[in-house]
């Protein structure tokens, strides 16, 4: 790919994701009052002829027939940061167009070299660093940085300034690091916020907040399931496939899929075939509706079963309204320490899928049965805390190894899911969790 292909690549990809933000009311301004535009040309009176920008957003007040806030933008798709050369030249043409309020960033897949970030800093420019979204653990239908909270993106500055002055600062989950009024953010509404209100007259300042699209900060994209409704959905399936007890089997749940919605899954995919980060162990697509199960060496078959009840649990608890795609690692079934990167509405879905492929792996009437049997035959019983109860002490170790060693080679999952289980059931208590 030439110079000029990965800059119109970059356009493309900047001009989509704005006209996206503003189509679906996302920007900071209401789509009323928004036009964005590619390669449009706006008039230089040094030139005597217009200045064609790569992609620009004209704001309109209400009732009014010509923007009052005009943002332009240049995007640079380098494999080298920006040099503070093409800041300068940028800055020259956005001085040259006539009319007030023209606000200008450079959009780059790349950081700014500390002479271009310096530039922008003085002159009021923004920056806005963008990621290729393709290798993101979440393709979602919304862009990340538009759904950050006001306080979390406060917190995120520190990760946004790398972004911004860091070459080799990569993201994982943000599509963009943005620099603006002295601010870092992966806020895209905090970002242009800051850009256009910079040095607004009040009285325009005052008519643009008129016009802002208001977030509610603790609106949820995602639905609240509560655990009953999760165990209520593995039932379901389990009762389609006639599910009577032992291990259950995943094959059949993925025959019926395949045959029910065209589900395709594929499993122990060679890890070579991994066209994402290492470490990846599945991932789930819904266009078309995909699951790849990894045969990393590294990972147990017992993993690698859970791995697939956790993108089950993706399908089956319709994550399509809100993702087209995701991949898990092992850090996302550690359910006691959730993952916190931020957009706590979208980890959501990630505690929902490994509720779900808990309940479906052990589902909870021949589970608790099978536990009942064993605690009868090995002569455990509740003295206050639980039937099983884990400390430190020799006898109560043995008692928890008797228990999940039976429980876990019957239902084909490793000793932590087992464990994890029975304390949501309530038969199991650990120490750590007594109160002295």
């Amino acid at each position: 790919m030439n110079t000029v292909e990965k800059g119109n690549k970059l356009e493309r990809q900047i001009y989509s994701l704005l006209n996206a933000e503003i189509s679906r009311g996302n920007f900071i301004f209401k789509k009323e009052n928004c036009k964005i535009y590619a390669k449009k040309g706006y008039y230089s009176h040094d030139r005597k002829k217009d200045i064609v920008f790569d992609v620009s957003i004209e704001v309109y007040l209400p009732g009014k027939e010509d923007y009052s806030v005009l943002i332009l933008i240049e995007c640079k798709n380098y494999k080298h940061p920006v040099p503070s050369g093409d800041v300068e030249e940028f800055y020259s043409k956005i001085q040259q167009v006539t009319g007030a309020n023209v606000k200008g960033f450079i959009a780059s897949t790349n950081s700014l070299q500390e002479g271009a970030f310096n530039y922008c800093r003085s002159k009021g420019l923004g920056f806005l660093r963008y990621y290729d979204k393709k290798n993101f653990k979440w393709e979602l239908s919304r862009s990340p940085s538009s759904m950050v909270s006001a306080k979390y993106a406060l917190n995120e500055s520190m990760n946004a300034h790398r972004g911004v002055t860091i070459e080799s600062y990569s993201a994982k989950y943000f599509d963009c690091y943005c620099y603006s009024n002295r601010q870092f953010t992966n806020s895209s509404r905090l970002f242009f916020l800051n850009l256009v209100m910079e040095g607004i007259d009040q009285p325009i300042k005052k008519q643009l907040t008129k016009i802002i699209n208001a977030v509610d900060e603790d609106m949820r994209l995602v639905h609240y399931l509560d655990e009953s409704a999760i165990e209520a959905a593995s039932n379901k399936v389990l009762s389609a496939i006639s599910y009577n007890n032992g291990a259950v089997p995943l094959n059949e749940i993925s025959e019926w899929q395949e045959h029910e919605a065209g589900l395709r899954v594929i499993l122990d995919a060679p890890s070579s075939d991994n066209s994402l980060q290492t470490g990846v162990l599945g991932k789930i697509s819904f266009e078309p509706p995909e699951i790849i199960v990894y045969d990393d060496p590294d990972s147990k078959p017992e993993r690698r079963k859970f791995t697939l009840a956790h993108e089950f649990g993706h399908w089956f608890l319709n994550h399509s309204e809100y993702m087209t795609g995701e991949y898990c690692e092992a850090q996302d079934f550690d359910f006691e320490k959730p993952m916190d990167v931020g957009i706590k509405d979208i980890m959501r879905m990630e505690w929902q899928a490994n509720r779900f492929a808990s309940c479906l792996l052990l589902p909870r009437e021949p589970f608790l049965a099978d536990f009942y049997s064993i605690a009868e035959d090995i002569g455990l019983q509740d003295k206050g805390f639980g039937i099983l109860f884990l400390d430190d002490q020799r006898c109560n170790l043995d008692s928890y190894h008797r228990v999940t060693n039976t429980l876990k080679k019957k239902y084909g999952v490793s000793r932590s899911v087992v464990k994890i289980r029975l304390k949501k059931l309530g038969v199991l208590n650990e120490t750590s969790l007594i109160k002295t």
